[in-house]
């Protein structure tokens, strides 16, 4: 017997095989169910800062159709992905660059200075990558300490700036402090370097912020040519490993760093971006989730008396009292992986949120195991 099956078929019916094969190993990340009874092979993941919820019902959809044209080139899609982008933030598509998650924006920009010749300014600790990608290319490097409330301080920021700074990293909200940077201070600390040098603002986390205190830079790319705002699908969209970021600057930067177009990107990943970045009901429902489990913790770090900082992100970061390196380790015992050490907090734990009963799991051990 002959089966002819489409791309979709295929995928849904070896979707559903492979899911009564692994039977109680599947992994309980990629479904609603919560994971509360965690195993070495299957892990409570709150030490990357993923969405475990994946992505919307929607945006799969939309991946497994996008199979059935798989093998043509993907421009349209890229085209249709990018409109989207700039009607969502009310700027023109020739503002709007995109790659394969917001890495690629990071590590170009990163090139770029070299290239000019430029040291890197940049707050620590940050999300490391353009530092460890700056490092790889024998770039000078500034770093300038946080303050003592884990915000970046734009102040020391200003000082510490020298002729030799061509690109100022900022990443709002902050990565591992999970701070955001006062609307009115960064804009006017944007307009005014930005005079001087490329500023790079990595909005990773911006979907998830619930303060009147934050606002987008988006608006300033219209007017100036040495400004990027960087978002990703890696967070809230759940496209960690499916790879779309998104990129706004003035056209000349875009031209720069792009030129006309990117024909790089994965068509699938595209059209479950498209999909989902315009369900906004799903992103809604994940916020809420993502507050539940700010406060669970956040419960747990006041009946214990640990300090903590005030998420703006889907993470939090809270003093241990002890190395993080030894709650890494007991709590890994409990099939639960919280993040790494973060210098000079070395007693600071960054947990990422995963779903409210797995981070009552994780609250409930923590306190079991050092209340």
């Amino acid at each position: 017997m002959t089966l002819n099956l489409n791309r979709r078929e295929w995928l849904t019916g070896a979707a559903a095989t492979g899911a009564l094969l692994s039977g109680a190993s599947a992994s309980a990340q990629t479904f609603m169910t919560p994971n509360v009874n965690p195993t070495a092979e299957n892990p409570i993941r709150a030490h990357f800062n993923e969405n475990v919820y994946g992505q919307s019902k929607i945006a799969r959809k939309a991946m497994i159709d996008a199979f059935d044209h798989s093998h043509e080139y993907a421009f349209s899609a890229f085209f249709e992905l990018r409109n989207i982008m700039a009607e969502l933030e009310d700027i023109a598509p020739e503002y709007v660059g995109m790659g394969a998650g917001s890495t690629e924006f990071l590590e170009k920009a990163a090139v770029f200075n070299k290239v000019d010749g430029g040291a890197l300014l940049t707050p620590l600790p940050t999300y490391g990558d353009i530092l460890r990608f700056s490092k790889s290319l024998n770039t000078k490097i500034i770093g300038v300490p946080v303050g003592e409330d884990m915000a970046i301080d734009l102040n020391a920021m200003r000082a510490a700036y020298t002729d030799e700074v061509k690109l100022i990293y900022l990443c709002n909200p902050n990565n591992p402090c999970p701070t955001i940077i006062e609307k009115k201070a960064l804009r006017e600390f944007c307009i005014e370097m930005s005079e001087k040098a490329t500023i790079l603002i990595d909005e990773a986390y911006y979907e998830y912020v619930d303060n009147p205190d934050f606002e987008s830079m988006i608006s300033l790319v219209k007017e100036n040519k040495n400004i990027i705002v960087t978002r990703t699908a890696s967070k809230i969209h759940a496209f960690a490993g499916i790879r779309i970021g998104v990129c706004f600057a003035h056209p000349d930067l875009i031209k720069r760093m792009f030129g006309l177009f990117s024909n790089t990107l994965n068509y699938t990943a595209m059209k479950g971006a498209i999909a989902s970045y315009q369900d906004f009901e799903y992103q809604t429902f994940l916020k809420q989730k993502n507050q539940q489990c700010l406060k669970i913790v956040n419960k747990m770090c006041d009946d214990l008396n640990l300090e903590y900082v005030k998420s703006n992100a889907n993470f939090t970061f809270f003093n241990a009292g002890r190395p993080s390196k030894e709650v890494q380790e007991t709590m890994k015992k409990h099939h639960i992986l919280t993040g790494r050490e973060f210098k000079p907090f070395t007693n600071w734990v960054r947990l990422s949120m995963t779903k409210p009963e797995e981070i009552q799991h994780f609250s409930n051990i923590y306190r079991k195991e050092f209340g």
